[in-house]
């Protein structure tokens, strides 16, 4: 007597799996009309019963009304595909059980209606699709450590792990993958997922089309970024990578710099093609996210001439740097053919380094004039090359002398560019995603890039170095500032000793590049015993938070309501067709689910 159906299911299906077989439900009848009539169930083993064919419509045996039919039969026979191999696991196995209710509540009985085998019992269960299923706890997990984006043979290992007589394969997790992706999908399409998707994590997304309603240009920004944006604006790194998804589209990533010297991506945007047309849509979509008196200062770049014209229309009044590293593993592309490998060769790159990261305009001039004394001649075709290429017109947006005259606070490189594209395709793990998969993964690694950037934030406030505490000139600054700017003025304090009040030994780079006090401040504040003051340190170091800068019109009344007044009376005065045009795109707007728009087809 079992207590309810379920435990009577559980007690078969153990006893089925001791003796090699796999019992299944054959037949479950409910409570009948008749009030004598109970619930019943009937039992057999996965192989019982006989195959029975289906049968096939057959495109001979088709009688065609008119001509139109016979071309469409025969574009259907072109494209036949190929019969698989099938088979049946059912054998006539005779065995039974059958299952009644017996009493007045959920109570059970079982009985043995046929004993007899016909087959071997089975010595692996692991090759049974029935003993194989996922529980409700096991589905539940797999769907959890789905959306963690775990791999699926890392997701069947968990669960073998946590029930040693688990039979699941590998086919069970793909197929339950697939379902759920299927009840989440709900009958929408790909890009009605992606942007119902962007909508519910209140993402700033854009988007443009072609001809065929298909998507050239997609753009999104999470909303924590964009706060990150408006806390720190100065500088921004831009680049492109590929290999990111189906499309072959190149994806321009934006990345900005926090006061704990952490990467954060500011914007994605996955564009048509790398001309100046695609990265002025795209470069307009981030100015409007940011405020009119928070643009950046400083952008760098590699040399992407669509890239660099785009940049010079949209932010005119912007610094634009070159990433130093990509123009010096240029030089040595060029040059290296020229001059060979030897003492020439290494002379050339010291003089090269000497020049680039020379701090004064008449050290630039004298290691110039040391190059074309060594070089002219003979290797005048590398000299050429540097001049022509990169000096003659884009020396001030690399070479240090002009480069430190302006608040990079270190960035002088698109390394963190490079180095975000890495985390995103090892975050991807494959170069054909769709826009929807992609934002999938992208945000997932948005939301431990901000973890981390909350907790470097906390630790500035919090945590308090034993070597600062040795340095009376940061007392006012322990907590109010970063610890990567307090480790930058401990390392420019070491300077006092050879600089001391002089300005024009000091130099004051870090002052002008940085934002913060040089040597020869310090020097003149520990003459008077006095630490370093909070206002000395550039706001960027002094910001710990997410919180954007607090705005002067924040009290006054909204640009945006008298956007929407000039458009009321713009949509008013529209004829009825219009209207309802325009109806149908904010519907689109309100509801991503009715959107039209499509992938581009790969």
């Amino acid at each position: 007597i079992f207590n309810s159906q379920e435990a009577l299911l559980n007690w078969s299906h153990v006893q089925g799996r001791k003796c090699g077989i796999v019992v299944v439900i054959k037949r479950s009848d409910g409570v009948g009309k008749i009030i004598t009539r109970r619930a019943r169930v009937t039992l057999g083993c996965e192989r019982g019963g006989h195959y029975i064919k289906k049968p096939n419509v057959d495109l001979d045996d088709e009688q065609p009304m008119n001509s139109e039919v016979d071309v469409s039969i025969d574009h259907r026979k072109k494209k036949k595909k190929r019969s698989k191999s099938t088979g049946t696991k059912k054998c006539g196995y005779p065995f039974q059980l059958k299952g009644l209710n017996i009493g007045p509540g959920d109570e059970w009985k079982v009985g043995v209606v046929c004993g007899v085998h016909n087959h071997h019992s089975a010595e692996y269960l692991e090759g049974h699709s029935y003993a194989g299923r996922l529980s409700k706890e096991e589905n539940n997990l797999l769907m959890d450590m789905s959306k963690s984006l775990v791999r699926p043979k890392d997701i069947l290992y968990t669960i073998k792990r946590r029930d040693g007589k688990n039979v699941t394969t590998m086919k069970t997790i793909y197929n339950a993958r697939h379902k759920s992706r299927v009840v989440e999908k709900a009958s929408r399409s790909e890009m009605q997922l992606l942007l119902c998707r962007l909508s519910d994590h209140k993402y700033i997304n854009w988007h443009r089309t072609d001809d065929t309603n298909c998507v050239s240009d997609l753009f999104w920004a999470h909303p924590d970024s964009v706060n990150l944006l408006h806390a720190f604006p100065h500088v921004l790194v831009m680049d492109c990578t590929y290999k990111t998804n189906r499309f072959r589209y190149p994806l321009l990533q934006i990345v900005g710099v926090t006061s704990t010297k952490l990467t954060f991506s500011a914007a994605f945007a996955y564009i048509s093609s790398e001309k100046e047309d695609n990265y002025m849509w795209a470069l307009n979509r981030l100015k409007s996210i940011m405020n009119t008196n928070c643009l950046p200062s400083v952008i760098v770049t590699d040399r992407e001439m669509a890239l660099m014209n785009a940049i010079r229309n949209m932010f005119p009044s912007v610094r634009h740097l070159l990433c130093r590293w990509h123009i010096n593993r240029c030089v040595m592309k060029a040059c290296k053919g020229i001059l060979k490998k030897g003492e020439k060769w290494e002379q050339f790159i010291v003089l090269w380094n000497m020049l680039v990261l020379a701090k004064t305009e008449v050290d630039y001039e004298r290691n110039l004039l040391e190059m074309d004394r060594i070089f002219e001649g003979k290797y005048s075709k590398a000299l050429d090359y540097v001049k022509v290429n990169w000096l003659k017109e884009y020396k001030d947006r690399f070479v240090a002398v002009w480069t430190d005259t302006c608040m990079h606070f270190g960035n002088t490189t698109s390394n963190r560019a490079e180095s975000a594209h890495s985390q995103l395709k090892r975050q991807l793990g494959t170069s054909q995603c769709n826009f929807e998969t992609s934002w999938a993964k992208i945000h997932a690694m948005l939301v431990l890039q901000h973890t981390e950037i909350k907790a470097s934030f906390e630790k500035s406030q919090s945590f308090v170095q034993h070597e600062f505490n040795k340095v009376s000139l940061l007392k006012d600054l322990i907590g109010y500032v970063s610890i990567v700017a307090l480790e930058e003025i401990l390392c420019e304090s070491k300077r006092i000793q050879y600089v001391g009040a002089d300005p024009i030994a000091c130099g004051c780079v870090i002052r002008r590049s940085h934002g913060l006090p040089c040597a020869h401040e310090m020097a003149e504040l520990s003459r008077v015993f006095r630490p370093i003051p909070l206002h000395c340190v550039h706001p960027h170091w002094r910001k710990l938070d997410m919180f954007p800068t607090a705005q002067i019109n924040d009290n006054l009344d909204s640009p945006e309501d008298a956007k929407i007044d000039v458009f009321v009376n713009w949509f008013k005065s529209n004829d009825s067709d219009t209207k309802r045009h325009i109806g149908m795109k904010l519907q689109e707007i309100m509801d991503p689910k009715s959107s039209t728009l499509r992938e581009f087809l790969a």
